[in-house]
């Protein structure tokens, strides 16, 4: 057990930009801005909101990129005792409009980039104020200039919107001081990644969110080797995905962080740049970006050995990514797992090569309980090995789904969260996720798991990239695999392929049907989405 501070997430911020005043907080395209800096936007900010009409309990939602603009307005939202909702800068028009309508805040903050798709949902949605801001309010001067001079013909407008600027500035710089209730106030309405139906808001406290920072400091402290200095860490998971929001962004906050803003993590190679030039030390991300990053083609070109701990999350990883990324950069590659309603990591691996488990999502962090339940008596299972869906109980777990009175009371069973996945445990404690609830296949009344088979696929030298999903024929359900093929590597026959499968795997796992693709559908995070694969084999 430890510990877990009883203080909410402004009082955290504040007590860091008191001890870190002078140091770097954040880190973009160029430009450090200090912890002094950012409390002196936040008191303005929020000031600023305060004349518009936010107060406590009402929603702000950012549809932003990592940015600076992202910080000051989420701890500027804290401090009103608000609730801070973002949506990735990925979304479609369709996927922003859902959430705004179920959401209904108050305040609507986003980039002048991304107007068009904010135009094409304006009149349907109910928002008091949208206020827009630009990346050139955060560039240094010399790029501030020249960005400006390339988008000025691109550059959107929108009627009756607010400029962040002129918010920020109408506000005075004095803190603003709310009564929050740590346990019960509502901090962030995060949104489920919507991997496996319709999106909900997960209602997430101030207690939930420092209870992950003070978790993620105790396994920092696991490392055989400390940082020296002020740490540094890479913000590539994008900050609307609660992975990134905690780990990336919420604790290195808390140990008084340096963290440089990635906007756009498809741009491998500037975060490589980034690593060597800054000599980062944390980064975490989702496999299939550790996959893409190790087998860069100029990966090599980049001293990436500040990297002290590197964590996966949001998918299962696979034994060669880690040996690919390991090899390549130096850098310890460990897997955790974690899920928005737990706010959310509530396993991971032991952070050394001698006590972490390639393969497995590690042990429960500390605080937090766990325990394999059968899925159809909601009884126990206490035979290590035998699965069984995956139940949680800790200090992470959220409040409820936003005005979702019916699925909380389903997910929430006396204080324990049914996590929807299969795993099993070991005898030594260590969890293994075998697939989603609700992606198992049942083929000759016998059950699959997609996974199992996949992580077979994955270690034939031609194939990439694997999914298995369920094909329905006229004798019944048989299983489909869809592969990405490396390059330059021949398309295998589907005989090769049931032949590859016969070796490792019973009859009825093996593939029936073969789809090649060019790539896998996976959501705005790197999430493999194999209902959308399902809805285009019907």
């Amino acid at each position: 057990m430890i510990d877990i501070p009883k203080q909410n997430l402004i009082e955290m911020f504040r007590t860091v930009a008191s001890e870190h005043h002078d140091q770097p907080a954040t880190f973009f395209k160029g430009k450090f801005k200090t912890y002094a800096d950012i409390e002196t936007e936040v008191n303005k900010l929020a000031n600023g909101l305060r004349k518009l009409g936010v107060k406590k309990g009402d929603r702000v939602a950012v549809y932003l990129p990592n940015s600076p603009q992202f910080f000051v307005t989420f701890f500027a939202v804290q401090s009103l005792g608000a609730i801070f909702t973002a949506f990735n800068p990925l979304y479609t028009a369709r996927e922003i409009k859902q959430r705004l309508n179920d959401a209904q805040p108050k305040i609507f903050v986003t980039l002048d980039m991304f107007l068009d798709k904010v135009k094409k949902i304006k009149d349907e949605i109910s928002v008091e104020h949208i206020i827009v801001t630009s990346v050139a309010r955060e560039l240094p001067s010399l790029k501030k200039h020249l960005y400006t001079l390339v988008t000025a013909r691109k550059k959107q407008t929108l009627s009756g919107s607010l400029n962040y600027t002129d918010v920020l500035e109408s506000g005075e710089n004095k803190p603003i001081d709310t009564k929050i209730d740590n346990e019960q106030d509502i901090a962030v309405l995060q949104y489920t990644g919507g991997t496996t139906g319709l999106s909900k808001g997960a209602m997430l406290t101030h207690k939930n969110l420092i209870a992950q920072t003070v978790v993620l400091q105790y396994w920092k402290n696991k490392l055989e080797k400390q940082p020296e200095g002020q740490i540094k860490i890479a913000g590539v998971l994008p900050y609307a995905h609660i992975f990134g929001l905690t780990s990336s962004f919420l604790w290195p906050v808390s140990e008084g962080a340096s963290i440089y803003l990635v906007p756009d993590p498809r741009k491998l190679e500037e975060v490589m740049k980034l690593i060597d030039k800054y000599r980062i030390h944390f980064l975490y991300c989702v496999p299939v970006f550790f996959q893409k990053f190790g087998s860069h083609k100029n990966i090599s070109k980049y001293d990436l050995s500040s990297i002290h701990l590197s964590i996966s999350g949001g998918e299962s990883l696979p034994k060669q990514t880690v040996d690919l990324y390991e090899e390549k950069t130096g850098s310890l590659l460990i897997e955790g797992y974690g899920l928005t309603e737990a706010s959310p990591v509530t396993h991971v691996n032991p952070p050394t090569k001698k006590h972490r488990k390639i393969g497995s999502i590690g042990v429960t962090v500390p605080n937090t309980k766990a325990k394999i339940v059968n899925p159809e008596t909601n009884r126990e299972i206490n035979t290590p090995g035998v699965p069984g869906e995956l139940w949680v109980k800790g200090p992470g777990v959220m409040k409820g789904y936003w005005q979702h009175e019916e699925e909380t009371n389903d997910a929430l069973k006396d204080g324990w969260l049914r996590t929807g996945d299969i795993a099993s445990q070991s005898p030594e404690g260590y969890f293994k996720i075998l697939d989603r609830l609700k992606d198992m296949i049942i083929v000759s009344g016998f059950k699959v798991w997609p996974n199992e088979v996949e992580d077979i696929l994955l270690t034939h030298p031609a194939i990439l990239e694997a999914a298995v999903i369920g094909q329905k024929t006229k004798l019944g359900t048989k299983l489909k695999a869809v592969i990405v093929r490396r390059p330059e590597q021949k398309k295998l026959s589907l005989d090769e392929i049931r032949s590859f499968c016969k070796q490792e795997l019973a009859a009825y796992k093996v593939p029936k049907f073969v789809e090649y693709r060019d790539e896998l559908p996976r959501s705005s995070v790197g999430k493999l989405l194999r209902r959308k694969l399902r809805g285009d084999a019907t």
